[in-house]
């Protein structure tokens, strides 16, 4: 009996510093506990002229919301979403943006955190986030499709994409993140992923 005791000390005490994810499983219909098809994503945002492609922009009627889409690597399954990034501005500069009937404004977490939301209120939804990085220089810049061409950023300021992220991981090995881009305390993108 004490080995065993012994044991499950040793082991809590191994695995004490491995993080958890803790972040948003879903945003929309878009889910990262679980497969959802690119069909169906497909189906309720609209068909692609085109489907050889990884990566999907759809903007929203309204012009409030932008929505990148793509694919798992091929290494998974390329016929389940991988991730998407959800804006508030324009960010796809490199392929066609598809509008779309979705009203991608209105979508949120399963903790109800969308585009707008406070800062505060996805601490609540959430806790705390596993960092919180500064947006400096070119990091983050990877949110808008298309503005790393001839392996550089563009020179463009990109005050868009806010001046904080909260950011949500698990443990190395989990793929799992989301990331809540902040200006002026308010959510003004979030990504969620379970790509490599």
């Amino acid at each position: 009996m004490m080995e065993l005791l012994l044991a499950a000390i040793m082991f809590c005490a191994t695995q004490g510093g491995s993080q958890v994810y803790a972040g948003p499983k879903s945003l929309g219909p878009f889910r990262i506990d679980r497969d959802v098809s690119m069909d169906s994503l497909f189906e309720r945002l609209g068909r692609p002229p085109k489907l050889t492609g990884d990566t999907y922009c759809y903007r929203s009627a309204d012009r409030r919301a932008f929505l990148v889409l793509t694919r798992m690597v091929d290494v998974y399954d390329a016929r389940v979403a991988g991730d998407l990034v959800l804006s508030g501005f324009p960010n796809c500069l490199d392929r066609p943006v598809q509008v779309t009937a979705q009203d991608l404004a209105s979508w949120r977490t399963e903790g109800s955190i969308g585009l707008g939301a406070d800062v505060e209120d996805v601490r609540k939804a959430y806790g705390r986030p596993s960092r919180e990085d500064k947006v400096e220089e070119t990091n983050f810049r990877w949110v808008i499709q298309g503005d790393f061409k001839d392996n550089h950023y563009s020179n463009e300021k990109r005050p868009e994409i806010g001046d904080t992220v909260l950011v949500y991981g698990g443990a190395p090995h989990d793929l799992r993140i989301a990331e809540f881009g902040i200006r002026q305390r308010r959510v003004v993108w979030i990504s969620i992923s379970k790509n490599e």
